[in-house]
């Protein structure tokens, strides 16, 4: 808004000056901003309208120059919120930003416009004026809500898909156990006396159901990174790390595998879901080394601007061409058969689900037989520590 503090407008009877040239250059003034902008004097007439007021509302300045804001057109403006606005509030607070006027205008129909409403003095000798800005938000208000229902659709969706896995995954696990008792009871009591296809057939059996079980179970874990969380608090990553370590320490041995830590920082989060996370990456690493290299895995960070961290999860295995970059955080996904590497292909989706439960981003790299690098980008603190999302 421009500053126009010190342009008087038509003086107190009895003060002499030259008003014609300075009245011009408020005209001018207020005639450049490209929104619409009025004038209006200590009885809240309009005694300045510029061009795009005029050209906004499709009034005619004779029709406005002159009146009450409240009685111009079918009387859009005579608002009790408005009232309230310019005759009490402005007089305590004389600046006053950001007040919605929600109205359909003649001419031009529905329209959301954001008023800034400010009181200047002139001095002892002249009566106070105030300025009135008026921007057009009606589309950003129409997008946002287009945009807030869109999101409320997709929790609704999310949370109904989780629903449903969940309850799928317990509702088979029943039958699921059925099937692996009676076959281990099978396999224990006949297995002995079973030759050819039929032990063949009972061994593929029970492994199917043991892969189902996997299935279920990893189902099952996914729905619940949203269903079954803990509130957000200061979370040293390096011991989450050390921790994971030391849980797949069998696992790192049996591979001769090295793990190197870096220094990592300390953010909010859900701190078991930070543990799932840092444990799936790690394990994905170790499963997909090379056959003649012992593994190696290195965690480290960075940070840009304080806002965000960046954790980053790299290693030497056999890595993947990189035009499965994103295709490998799908559900089920996989770049290989079973008989290679066993595993669900779940566990990359739901490293990306916790991500961005915590409001961040996950991506990877690599090049085939070069390693993958995976990048993790998390804000250090959340919006309300301590509280859920």
């Amino acid at each position: 808004m421009p500053n126009i503090e010190t342009l008087p407008t038509t003086p107190p009877h009895g003060v002499a000056g030259d008003m014609p040239a300075a009245q011009q250059l408020l005209l001018d003034i207020i005639d450049t901003v490209r929104e619409p902008l009025i004038v209006l004097d200590a009885e809240f007439r309009v005694t300045q309208a510029n061009r795009a007021f005029l050209r906004t509302f499709r009034v005619e300045p004779e029709d406005t120059i002159g009146q009450v804001l409240f009685t111009l057109g079918s009387g859009q403006w005579d608002t009790a919120p408005l009232r309230e606005l310019l005759r009490d509030k402005l007089a305590v607070e004389p600046q006053l930003n950001d007040f919605d006027v929600d109205h359909v205008f003649p001419g031009i129909g529905r329209k959301i416009m954001l008023l800034n409403a400010r009181l200047v003095s002139q001095g002892p000798n002249f009566p106070r004026i105030i300025l009135l800005a008026i921007e057009d938000i009606t589309e950003r208000r129409f997008t946002e809500w287009r945009l807030a229902e869109q999101h409320r659709e997709v929790e609704r969706s999310n949370a109904a898909l989780d629903e449903f896995a969940s309850v799928a995954s317990h509702d088979l696990q029943e039958p699921l156990r059925k099937i692996l008792s009676f076959g281990n009871l099978l396999n224990t009591s006949a297995g002995s006396v079973l030759e050819g296809n039929a032990r063949e057939h009972l061994a593929r059996m029970l492994s199917a159901a043991a892969r189902m079980r996997t299935l279920i179970s990893d189902l099952l874990l996914y729905s619940q990174v949203t269903r079954r969380v803990r509130r957000f608090v200061r979370t040293d990553l390096a011991r989450i790390a050390r921790e994971v370590i030391a849980d797949l320490e069998t696992s790192i041995a049996e591979a001769g595998g090295r793990v190197e830590v870096g220094e990592l920082p300390v953010i909010d989060a859900d701190a078991l879901q930070m543990r799932q996370l840092l444990q799936n990456l790690l394990g994905n690493a170790l499963k997909y080394r090379r056959k003649d290299t012992p593994p190696i895995v290195r965690f480290s960070s960075s940070s840009a601007g304080g806002q965000h961290c960046t954790i980053t999860v790299s290693d030497n295995g056999i890595g993947f061409n990189e035009k499965h970059a994103e295709k490998i955080f799908g559900m089920f996904a996989r770049l290989h058969g079973r008989a290679e590497y066993e595993g669900s292909g779940i566990g990359l989706a739901i490293c990306r689900k916790i991500v961005e439960r915590h409001r961040g981003t996950i991506a990877a790299m690599s090049t085939a037989g070069q390693g993958a690098t995976f990048t993790v980008s998390l804000p250090v603190t959340q919006a309300a520590p301590g509280n859920l999302p």
